[in-house]
């Protein structure tokens, strides 16, 4: 046998191995920008409602689908960035609260843009951060709804931990009579 004739017999035997291996490396990546692709998406449609438990896990999902080094670098540079913007306390008795709150929305918001400009880039779509800010629709009954179920939670975990009490009325289900007794 000729050494054409084993490189042959090697090219046959090796076929098949190396078609599924190239072809588990294809899906694999296929389910990598999947992956990639969920986390983006996720956090485009939720971008109006950041409380959200999708948000939250999308968000949580970063480090977990994206690379640390190479080309995913930045997304996962800008993601701890806007963590550590998150983690920042404010203080509702603060002078000057809703100021401080405010800004810190805004720069939050600045960061949100900046990690959601960079991830696009990287799963195929371009957005500017103009759109991806103000871009949002968010019905004013959404916002409301919101607003109450905090409102509900937080008057009601006062009253379980005795913060307040609970609001009782103390009314008459009898009507008056014309000289005002009942």
């Amino acid at each position: 046998m000729t050494i054409s004739d084993w490189i042959m017999v090697f090219a046959v035997l090796a076929a098949p191995f190396l078609a599924i291996y190239a072809q588990s490396k294809i899906e694999e990546n296929k389910e990598k920008r999947g992956q990639k692709l969920w986390v983006f998406r996720t956090l485009m449609a939720t971008r109006a409602s950041k409380l959200s438990v999708e948000h939250v896990q999308a968000l949580n999902s970063i480090d977990l689908f994206f690379d640390k080094s190479g080309t995913e670098k930045m997304i996962v540079e800008k993601w701890d960035e806007y963590l550590d913007h998150l983690a920042l306390p404010l203080q509702e008795n603060d002078q000057d609260y809703q100021a401080k709150l405010d800004a810190w929305t805004q720069k939050g918001n600045d960061y949100f843009a900046g990690l959601l400009t960079l991830m696009g880039e990287r799963v195929g779509y371009h957005f500017d951060k103009v759109k991806l800010k103000k871009g949002i629709y968010f019905p004013k009954g959404h916002g409301d709804a919101e607003w109450d179920n905090f409102l509900i939670r937080r008057g009601m975990v006062n009253i379980m931990t005795g913060k307040t009490g609970f609001p009782v009325r103390q009314f008459s289900m009898l009507p008056e009579n014309d000289d005002g007794r009942k």
